[in-house]
């Protein structure tokens, strides 16, 4: 029982680094947002700007949500006034924001977490998939406890290799 224990704590603090690995890597995406988004709504003129962009950002750190919960409806209500301009340029600012961090979060998550982009991006379909947009947060969670089990079963089996000599 002891030999059990030994390794449910292994993985247990091996799954809280990869965690702690995974908000750092939460943090850093929201910075990219709010550097794009400064840069955006600087571009564009809107008042406030790093105060929008700062609690936009911010959201943007709440998984599933994320900034398009703020800027879409943003887009449609400037849309609907009349503000034609204004709806397409949020819009477009949107989709930039979107593909820059599809493109960048796989491979920022995965350096945190120590595991490859693909295997990370792979872990997240198949968790969207799974579980619909929770997955997407559970795709990371995933990623982690393999990549903890696999680190404590191959530092497990060395030492066992070791003391069996």
């Amino acid at each position: 029982m002891d030999t059990i224990s030994y390794y449910i704590k292994e993985i247990i603090n091996a799954t809280g680094k990869g965690l702690k690995g995974y908000l750092i890597s939460a943090v850093k995406l929201a910075a990219i947002s709010f550097i794009l988004l400064c840069l955006g709504f600087l571009y564009f003129g809107i008042d406030f700007w790093f105060l929008k962009a700062l609690g936009i950002a911010v959201f943007d750190l709440i998984p599933i949500l994320g900034s398009g919960m703020v800027m879409i409806p943003w887009a449609v209500i400037h849309l609907l006034l009349g503000n034609t301009t204004l709806a397409w340029q949020i819009g477009l600012l949107y989709v930039i924001l979107v593909v820059v961090r599809q493109i960048a979060e796989p491979f920022i998550t995965g350096k945190e977490l120590g595991i490859r982009p693909l295997y990370t991006f792979l872990a997240t379909v198949v968790c969207i998939l799974l579980f619909g947009p929770i997955g997407a947060v559970l795709g990371a969670v995933v990623a982690v406890v393999i990549k903890a089990v696999l680190e404590v079963s191959s530092v497990s089996r060395n030492n066992y290799d070791k003391h069996r000599r």
